[in-house]
C-alpha cells in the first residue's frame, strides 16, 4: 500500500516573525567603553538564541578594538567621531547592507542618525527616557522601559523580547589577548589588579590617588602581587601608587590595547576600579571587582549583580547620591570611600575566591 507522507515545517525560531532564519541584525552601540561591554551581552544573547543570525556592530573609532576578532560578529562598522568631513562616509557604508533588524542600544541623536540611514525592515530602540534627543522617531518599534530605568545591559535585552526572544541576559564575549609573558614573570598569587583612571571627562568620579597609593602599600605589605594599569594620558596617576608599592607592576593600557588590558585582568583575582570602562572589562574576563562608586547609580551603571563572581560595590552614602551632574566640586560620594574599606572589600573578595 502506498503512503503518504505529510511535509513537516521545520520547528520555529525564537522571534522568526521579524527575524527570519539566515537572516542578519545590526547592533548599534557607539560608546564609552562599559557601555559598549554591556552591549556585547545584547550580541550574546542573539548568539545563544539565534546562531543562525549574522551580527554585526556600530561602534565609535576609539572603541573599535573591543570588537576585534570577535567570534559573534560578522562585520563591525566605524563612526569616526572626530573626523568630522568623513562622517557622511560611516552613514554611506551602512546603505551597502541590508537588515532585518537593527538595534539601537544607544538612544541618543548620534546613533539614531544612523539608524534612519540604515536599510532595515524593522528598526528597534527604548521609548523614551530609556532614549534622548528624540532618538525614538528614527524606530520602527519604540519599547516602553520600566521605570526606575533598568540596569543599562538590560535595555538591549528587552529589546530582544520585543522582537520575541526571551530577553534572558548572556555573557558577554571578549577575544581577549595573552599579557606578554614578561609582565606576568615572577609574580605569584593572589594578583590584584588596581586601576586609579577614568576618562577626563568622568575625572570626578576618580577616588583619590593617595587613596589608592595606600590601599597599594597595604596590600603589598600583606603579601599580595600589584598591579597598576593606566590608560593614554594616566601615567602620571599610576605613577604615585607605584612608588608607595615596591614590587607592584605597570601595566600600560595604552601599549597593550583594550583586549591586552583585559588580558592582563583575566590572569588576576581582584581588579580594583571606580566607576569607569576598565572595571567592566575586569568583570567580563571573570576577575572579582571592588567598584569605587561615586555620582551613578551603580545599580544601573554597575557590574552586573547577577555575575559569578559576584562583585561588590562600595560608596560613601551623602543624600545626593546618586546624580546625574556632569562634574561635582567635592564629590564626597566617591572621596568619602575609606581606604579601610577598599582593603576589607578585597581581603573578603581574595577570602571568596579561595573558597570557590
Amino acid at each position: 500500500m502506498l503512503r503518504t507522507m505529510a511535509a513537516t515545517q521545520p520547528p520555529s525560531l525564537p522571534g522568526e516573525r521579524l527575524l527570519p532564519r539566515g537572516g542578519s541584525v545590526l547592533v548599534v552601540r557607539l560608546s564609552a567603553l562599559g557601555d559598549i561591554v554591556f552591549a556585547l551581552e545584547t550580541v550574546a544573547a542573539l548568539a545563544r538564541e539565534r546562531p543562525d543570525v549574522a551580527v554585526d556592530f556600530l561602534v565609535e573609532d576609539r572603541f573599535r578594538s573591543l570588537l576585534d576578532a570577535h567570534p559573534q560578529l560578522r562585520a563591525v562598522h566605524v563612526y569616526p567621531r572626530k573626523r568630522h568631513r568623513a562622517i557622511p562616509g560611516s552613514l554611506w557604508a551602512l546603505r551597502r547592507h541590508r537588515y532585518d533588524v537593527v538595534l539601537d542600544v544607544h538612544g541618543i541623536q548620534k546613533s539614531a542618525l544612523h539608524v534612519r540611514c540604515a536599510r532595515a525592515t524593522t528598526k528597534v530602540g527604548p521609548a523614551a527616557p530609556g532614549s534622548r534627543e528624540r532618538a525614538e522617531r528614527a524606530y520602527h518599534l519604540r519599547v516602553p522601559m520600566p521605570e526606575p530605568l533598568p540596569h543599562r545591559a538590560d535595555i538591549g535585552h528587552l529589546l530582544l523580547a520585543a522582537i520575541g526572544l526571551s530577553g534572558r541576559p548572556a555573557a558577554p564575549v571578549l577575544a581577549v589577548r595573552e599579557p606578554p609573558p614578561a609582565l606576568l614573570a615572577g609574580l605569584g598569587r593572589p594578583r590584584v589588579f588596581l586601576h586609579p583612571g577614568t576618562s577626563a571627562f568622568a575625572a570626578f568620579k576618580r577616588w583619590p590617588v593617595a587613596h589608592f597609593a595606600a590601599l597599594a602599600r597595604d596590600l603589598v605589605d600583606r603579601g599580595i602581587a600589584v598591579l597598576v594599569g593606566y590608560g593614554p594620558g594616566e601615567r602620571d596617576l599610576a605613577a604615585p601608587v607605584l612608588a608607595a608599592a615596591p614590587g607592584a607592576r605597570a601595566v600600560d593600557g595604552g601599549a597593550l590595547g583594550l583586549l591586552g588590558l583585559a588580558g592582563v585582568m583575566q590572569q588576576c583575582d581582584v581588579v580594583v576600579a571606580a566607576d569607569t570602562g576598565p572595571l567592566h572589562l575586569g568583570a567580563t574576563v571573570g576577575a572579582r571587582c571592588v567598584a569605587l562608586f561615586g555620582p551613578k547609580d551603580h545599580r544601573r551603571y554597575g557590574p552586573r549583580a547577577h555575575t559569578t563572581p559576584p562583585h561588590e560595590v562600595l560608596f560613601h552614602p551623602v543624600p545626593c547620591r546618586p546624580c546625574r551632574r556632569r562634574d561635582c566640586v567635592t564629590p564626597q560620594c566617591v572621596l568619602g570611600i575609606p581606604v579601610g574599606a577598599a582593603v576589607a572589600a578585597v581581603q573578603r573578595q581574595l577570602a571568596a575566591a579561595v573558597r570557590a
